[in-house]
Order: structure tokens, then C-alpha cells, then sequence
């Protein structure tokens, strides 16, 4: 799977992360909310998830966790800058193939995308 759904609320992330992606050879779409993506229609498509944890309205945890229960989970990829006590488990739970800690680096996430594009994921439960 190389297409690749990306929601964060950071508009000069999203723009670096966009021109990365799409560098390595990925179909990349951007959205500033869960909600925008969802007014899009691109999830109707196959795609990886890059989802930002603390977002304003629906953060990623939350749209993970209604994807799963309607039977439309994706691959994730959550990407944070939280260090909250109890965050690391309740990822855990969702299954993402990786959790990258902000700032990551760029080979950090194509190397979660790889993963993600192969259909393998990390194991957090620690």
C-alpha cells in the first residue's frame, strides 16, 4: 500500500511531511482534522493512516478507535508530542504499526511506511 492519508493540525508539518512522502514514492493526501478527511471521501480508499495523537476536535486515538469499532481500521501510524503517563498502552491497544515521538526522523517514518506498505506492525506492549 503506498498511498498514504496524513492528518495533523500543523500546516508546516503537513507541507514537510507531504513533500517527504511523496520524495519516496508515495500517493499522499494531507488534511488539517479528522473531520476534513472525512468530508473528503479519501477514506474510502485503501490507504496507510499518519495520524497526529492531540489534535483540536476528533484527535487520532479517537478516529482509530471508531474506524476500528465500524470494521474500517487501517494501518496507523501515530505520530506525537505528548509525553503523558499512560499514553504508550492505550496506542498500544490500536495495534499501530509505529509510534514516532516528535521530532522523529525522516528515515523513522518511511521506515514505519515500509512497514505499513509490507502489512507488518510494531508491537508497543511493553
Amino acid at each position: 500500500m503506498r498511498r498514504v492519508l496524513l492528518i495533523d493540525n500543523d500546516a508546516s508539518l503537513r507541507r514537510a511531511l507531504v513533500r517527504l512522502m511523496r520524495l519516496a514514492g508515495f500517493e499522499v493526501e494531507a488534511f488539517a482534522s479528522v473531520e476534513a478527511l472525512l468530508d473528503s471521501g479519501s477514506l474510502e480508499h485503501e490507504a496507510c493512516l499518519v495520524l497526529d495523537v492531540d489534535m483540536p476536535g476528533a484527535g487520532g486515538i479517537e478516529f482509530k478507535q471508531a474506524l476500528v469499532e465500524a470494521g474500517r481500521d487501517r494501518p496507523t501510524i501515530f505520530i506525537t508530542a505528548s509525553e503523558r503517563e499512560g499514553l504508550d498502552a492505550q496506542l498500544a491497544r490500536l495495534h499501530p504499526v509505529a509510534v514516532l515521538r516528535k521530532p522523529f526522523t525522516k528515515e523513522d517514518l518511511l521506515e514505519a511506511l515500509d512497514l505499513a506498505s509490507a502489512g507488518g506492525g510494531l508491537d508497543l506492549g511493553h
